[in-house]
């Protein structure tokens, strides 16, 4: 399946969802994130969910992740819509919410790619190989391409996988896992 195909289609079912089909499924998420090795993570990368696009509640997830890792530092991407780039910045009590509706924490405390150890990734869907459909913008590649520390790149999808993404490019970086209210997949 291309890209752009799949973008449609998972837009379309994630829209059909209800909030009450949106809860559970975040509840069985938690389930799987907690079936994963946390034991070397001192800081993630999460990101603020959009609601009108029904997005997996990383917020839910997250907040479980600091009660098992106290001293937990959560970062969340700020994007840099001139240069075409992102970074990662500790939560602010004040946010600000850019063009496309996401919130953004207020960019002060940047923390660098090699303090990350993990991700949860944003994204409509992924393939078998762990390649992702995101919203086809491309920050998330950018920023792992850069990232030469070894880290976890978490996708959070409420659907299963398409079986292959057709029209894969040379910089799109793979996530290393993948959850879904049923199943963990590891690539």
């Amino acid at each position: 399946m291309l890209k752009v195909d799949a973008r449609n289609l998972l837009s379309q079912k994630r829209q059909q969802l209800s909030g009450t089909d949106c809860v559970k499924w975040d509840d069985l998420i938690l389930i799987q994130l907690q079936k994963l090795d946390w034991s070397y993570t001192h800081c993630i990368g999460n990101y603020y969910p959009i609601e009108k696009h029904n997005e997996p509640n990383s917020l839910l997830l997250a907040k479980y992740l600091n009660y098992i890792i106290p001293d937990l530092i959560i970062t969340y991407p700020v994007v840099n819509k001139i240069s075409g780039t992102m970074d990662f910045f500790t939560a602010s009590d004040e946010m600000t919410t850019n063009e496309w509706g996401i919130a953004e924490p207020l960019a002060e405390k940047q923390i660098a790619h090699d303090q990350i150890d993990a991700f949860l990734v944003p994204l409509l869907g992924f393939d078998l190989l762990g390649h992702r459909v995101g919203f086809g913008k491309g920050y998330y590649d950018k920023y792992f391409e850069n990232c030469k520390h070894p880290h976890k790149r978490i996708g959070i999808s409420y659907f299963d996988p398409i079986p292959n993404i057709q029209d894969t490019h040379e910089f799109d970086v793979p996530l290393t896992h993948c959850i879904t209210p049923w199943n963990s997949y590891e690539f």
